[in-house]
């Protein structure tokens, strides 16, 4: 164990739509269950998009939860993490006592929002409690770990609906939450028919190439068993409502914070759909098998389907006309 008394922290605060200010502080060293990360890595999620775009105006905010990170530092209670592990985030914070944690059911923990750290992924350092980590072993390809606490949750919806075998699944959006449905249908469930609805034909492409998914076309199946959208715009889920039969199931992965979203109560009534709505990523286990189907299943190949950058306005500007699926950002380099 290192005993570092402070170091110099930069975190980029989102203070306003489309506005970042780096804030300077000394970050001391960590409590007894804390942990010292110094970030490597960290992806955009639709929660960070949503912000950033003025849908969630909750300013000043510290954003970014899907990292990799190497230990710096323990507290003298942390026994499971040592010095120079990578770790990842879990997101949830799980007290174990409540009632939702006793009924496995703890991402819905009653404890969730207390935020036991000093700030999240889009900074250099953070001190962070015990329980919102998971160690990892050393990839290939360092950001390929900011892939695992997002297919926690696809693994989370996945199991809420009930996917199975030759499905017929219409999978409207082909960004980060789209294309990791796609390798977890393709590559772990298999058999599954999968059908894709994405504007950016750049990256649909590449999800035809890695996933063998078909490209949406009108009349391609009589039905879909499941329309999973991950479009995260009013016109993405409206396409996906559209395109669901009378009485059939919709998952709904968008985050559209700040959206007039009331037609989504209509459709559901008026053609008695199952709406499911799955939040965060469940229990643990998801957590840990998406640690080894990252590791097992995603090749050298698929790393094509990541964006690196190391200016966070053009990671966030840049991110709906990318090509690529996933935008992470090295953040390390975009503070330096």
């Amino acid at each position: 164990m290192i005993n570092i008394k402070e170091l110099n922290n930069v975190i980029a605060i989102l203070s306003a739509k489309k506005k970042f200010e780096l804030k300077h502080e000394i970050l001391l060293h960590p409590q007894d269950n804390y942990v010292c990360v110094r970030y490597l890595y960290c992806g955009i999620c639709g929660g960070d998009y949503s912000a950033y775009l003025g849908y969630r105006q909750e300013y000043p905010v510290s954003l970014g939860h899907e990292f990799v990170g190497e230990v710096v530092a323990v507290g003298k209670n942390v026994k499971n993490i040592i010095k120079g592990q990578l770790v990842i985030s879990d997101f949830n914070y799980r007290c174990g006592e409540c009632y939702f944690c006793k009924k496995n059911m703890s991402h819905l923990c009653m404890h969730n929002n207390i935020q036991l750290f000093s700030n999240r992924g889009f900074a250099k350092y953070a001190n962070i409690h015990i329980k919102y980590l998971l160690p990892i072993d050393v990839l290939n390809y360092i950001p390929r770990a900011c892939l695992i606490e997002p297919l926690s949750c696809v693994i989370h919806a996945s199991k809420y609906v009930n996917i199975k075998k030759e499905t017929n699944v219409l999978i409207c959006g082909g960004g980060s939450i789209g294309m990791l449905f796609c390798f977890y249908l393709n590559r772990i469930i298999k058999n599954v028919n999968i059908v894709v609805n994405e504007l950016n034909e750049s990256r649909l492409l590449l999800l035809i190439q890695h996933f063998h998914v078909l490209q949406y076309k009108e009349n391609l199946f009589e039905k879909y068993d499941l329309i999973i959208d991950c479009s995260n715009t009013k016109s993405g889920l409206m396409f996906s409502l559209n395109h669901a039969e009378q009485a059939s199931t919709i998952c709904i992965m968008s985050h559209l914070y700040g959206h007039n979203t009331s037609f989504v109560y209509e459709q559901l009534c008026k053609k008695e759909l199952k709406g499911l709505f799955p939040l965060r990523n469940g229990e643990t286990n998801n957590l840990l098998l998406a640690k080894n189907y990252i590791k097992e299943f995603w090749t050298n190949k698929d790393d094509d389907l990541i964006q690196i950058y190391q200016n966070i306005y053009e990671a966030f500007d840049k991110k709906e006309e990318n090509s690529k699926c996933k935008q992470i950002i090295d953040v390390q380099k975009a503070l330096s």
